[in-house]
């Protein structure tokens, strides 16, 4: 049946090719931004390549991030009732019955709206869309932002058209029968982080000092919490210093002392674009998505792992930084007694920050989103 199916799929596209057919494109991502923003950008780059000629769908969670922005986007947006593994509890016991559930929502989607390609970025979402493509006999392609492959891209691993990667040195976590459909071409980009304003201007709109250097601090849009409070425990330290900090805490962290005159707080940076232009040193979580970010605006970086990460993928992703001499690496459990210690160094050394900048600027790729997007319409 499934072979009857794609033979007349196939003859439909080829008797109405001369009719401006659109390619159809499944793409799965969300839980976090390091998810769903490349594969987002991948998605501007198949509609950039093509002159907007194909239908991208979207399918994620019921009630994460995605589940909001791709709707504002004007996308057709699917949901699925999977979830992540949760520990022992009676949810995660339910788990086998929502990956069954939603594989199937996806087998129905692909075959409704004579879906071409699907694309997955990982995470427990990427799974069931995984492997209802696999099933179906559909490409499937896979990315992976980070270091050491997810769980679900691992299992994809083998059913997969292709498998893009970020850094040379995942190579090391897939099977060696796989490394013939390894492209390594980077972390996939919004545009638009790269698309700097002024940097006097920038830091106007976070009410700072044109005239003073600026640090960056980020944990992504639930913040950081160690990194919150290991900035709250130094601000006696920040008070005194000639730089000026914006600081953004996420929205479940609130300050408890008064903040000095040098630093701006907020809870999220809408405009990262600004915060990249304004900002001479970044302190931030070594997720794929800002490790990426930090190394296109190829700024000296103090990168802090998230320690809870399930794969300990923040740590790897961070320490390829480190070991290419492009940032310091500081342990979450180091925070207190390091922190301090490798700010006052990187803000006493300017030959040490343009080090760790070129450095960084080697290890981008600001072409990954239109390479990926390139390999998949070659390929199918």
């Amino acid at each position: 049946m499934i072979y009857l199916e794609l033979l007349v799929r196939s003859i439909n596209k080829l008797n109405m090719k001369n009719k401006n057919i659109k390619l159809n494109f499944l793409i799965a991502a969300g839980g976090t931004g390091g998810h769903l923003f490349p594969a987002m950008a991948v998605g501007e780059q198949l509609e950039k390549l093509t002159d907007n000629n194909i239908n991208l769908f979207y399918i994620g969670t019921e009630n994460r991030m995605e589940s909001r922005i791709i709707p504002e986007k004007g996308y057709k947006y699917f949901s699925m009732p999977i979830h992540g593994f949760a520990g022992i509890s009676l949810k995660s016991l339910k788990l086998p019955l929502s990956i069954l559930k939603s594989v199937s929502i996806a087998k129905n989607i692909i075959k409704e709206n004579n879906i071409d390609a699907v694309i997955v970025a990982g995470a427990y979402i990427s799974y069931p869309p995984g492997l209802a493509a696999f099933k179906l006999k559909v490409p499937l392609f896979l990315m992976e932002s980070n270091v050491n492959l997810g769980k679900s891209n691992k299992a994809l691993s083998y059913k997969a058209t292709k498998i893009f990667t970020s850094y040379k040195e995942t190579e090391k976590y897939i099977h060696e029968d796989l490394k013939s459909n390894i492209y390594q071409f980077g972390n996939p980009l919004r545009e638009s982080i790269s698309q700097f304003p002024d940097k006097n201007e920038a830091v106007k709109k976070f009410y700072l000092d044109i005239n003073k250097k600026t640090v960056l601090i980020m944990g992504g849009s639930l913040g950081a919490k160690s990194i919150n409070i290991a900035i709250e425990n130094n601000l006696g330290y920040i008070s005194k210093s000639n730089w000026q900090f914006i600081w953004q805490t996420g929205k479940n962290y609130t300050i408890k002392s008064s903040l000095p005159a040098n630093v701006y707080s907020c809870q999220f940076i809408e405009d990262m674009s600004s915060a990249y232009s304004a900002a001479d040193l970044i302190i931030s979580r070594s997720g794929a998505t800002a490790s990426a970010e930090i190394c296109l605006v190829g700024k000296p970086s103090i990168l802090i792992p998230l320690s809870s990460a399930s794969n300990n993928e923040q740590y790897y992703n961070g320490k390829v930084i480190a070991d290419n001499g492009g940032a310091f690496l500081i342990e979450d459990n180091k925070l207190g007694t390091d922190l301090i210690k490798k700010l006052d160094l990187l803000i006493s050394d300017e030959k040490l920050r343009l080090k760790f900048s070129e450095n960084a600027k080697k290890l981008a790729n600001p072409n990954a989103a239109s390479d990926i997007a390139k390999e998949i319409l070659n390929t199918i």
